[in-house]
């Protein structure tokens, strides 16, 4: 170009003054003209259905998009190459996209892409467990909202402290009024669970196995029912002829402080017969049963209910023709009619000794 403007100039010095003043206008428009082009860039604008060229003197790509009749202000740059004095731009129109995930909704810029796509750009990674509406695979093209929950499994262990009870017990081998206390200890257990996980939240948990590490063994408060014997069966009068082989302990009330089982049941007097069902003379003292449910030879200490009457230590000997319509009942034989008139029917106590 420099050569150009020098031969020029060389020319004009034989030329007369009017001319050189219309060539020196000539030399300065060329050389504006080839700085000019020098200066010029061409912009290639795609937007997928429709290509642009707009030639600026700016060198600034968002002044140039700026220039070409965009159908949409709202776009993204995709991409940009540049080759020589042409720039070629890809660009894709967006449009507004609301995606809610647990309580917040946010609005993002979005291009034609799937429901994955534009949750992946803001950093949410669909996978198979998660809650997605509409579809993973859904291609949006204009403005939606997409619902997203990010569901996780996760499974865990923890101990579990299962705390010991308490068991009251009430026991005749220890005195009356008496509490011991047997302190337990508490047990473990290993819970396995799976926990479902929405957005960073747990909203269940199932437990899928339960193993026990070590029992709980319980606290035992044992309270004592045992009487404390003031008399023996030697200190009262009783009915029974029958001596026991060793006095009977007997609490204040008269009753045994040591005994099998207990129960209450009618008792009628009877004085006829002279000789029980196991072949043994009848007697104060040998009393009739059901055997059923007292066996013969079950020794017992019988005490009248209204304590008015001290049967005393007895064997069942004898049955009764009362087992058909009163099984449970017992017959006590007395020594006269009169003492049986007296006595009549009644309920009585049952101490079972042995």
């Amino acid at each position: 170009m420099f050569t150009v403007i020098k031969s020029a100039l060389g020319k004009l010095i034989s030329l007369p003054v009017r001319r050189v003043l219309v060539a020196v206008v000539c030399i300065i428009s060329t050389v504006a003209s080839i700085m000019l082009g020098f200066s010029v860039r061409t912009y290639s604008i795609s937007d997928g259905e429709n290509t642009f060229t707009i030639r600026s003197l700016t060198s600034d790509v968002r002044s140039a998009l700026n220039l070409a009749e965009l159908k949409s202000p709202d776009f993204k740059i995709l991409n940009t190459s540049v080759s020589g004095s042409v720039t070629d731009i890809k660009i894709a129109y967006t449009f507004p996209v609301f995606v809610t995930v647990g309580d917040k909704t946010t609005e993002v810029s979005a291009t034609e892409s799937t429901v994955a796509e534009i949750l992946k750009e803001m950093g949410l990674n669909v996978d198979s467990t998660d809650m997605v509406e509409p579809a993973a695979d859904t291609l949006i093209t204009e403005t939606a909202y997409i619902d997203f929950a990010d569901i996780e499994y996760v499974s865990g262990s923890y101990t579990k402290t299962v705390p010991c009870k308490t068991e009251v017990i009430y026991s005749r081998e220890k005195a009356e009024g008496t509490t011991t206390i047997n302190q337990g200890t508490d047990g473990e257990e290993l819970i396995e669970y799976t926990a479902k996980v929405v957005n960073g939240v747990t909203v269940e948990t199932v437990v899928d196995k339960v193993t026990v590490l070590s029992k709980a063994v319980n606290t035992q408060k044992i309270i004592g029912t045992k009487k404390q014997a003031v008399m023996t069966s030697n200190d009262v009068k009783c009915i029974s002829k029958i001596t026991p082989p060793t006095p009977i302990e007997l609490d204040k009330n008269g009753r045994p402080v040591n005994y099998k089982a207990h129960k209450t049941v009618q008792a009628t007097a009877y004085s006829t017969g002279t000789k029980c069902s196991t072949g043994v003379p009848t007697g104060p003292g040998y009393i009739a049963v059901n055997p059923d449910i007292i066996p013969y030879g079950t020794k017992m200490y019988i005490v009248s209910s209204d304590g008015k009457y001290t049967y005393g230590y007895c064997i069942a000997a004898d049955t009764g023709g009362f087992i058909k319509t009163r099984p449970t009942n017992v017959d006590l034989f007395m020594s006269s009619a009169s003492a049986c008139s007296a006595f009549g029917r009644r309920n009585v106590e049952i101490y079972i000794l042995e």
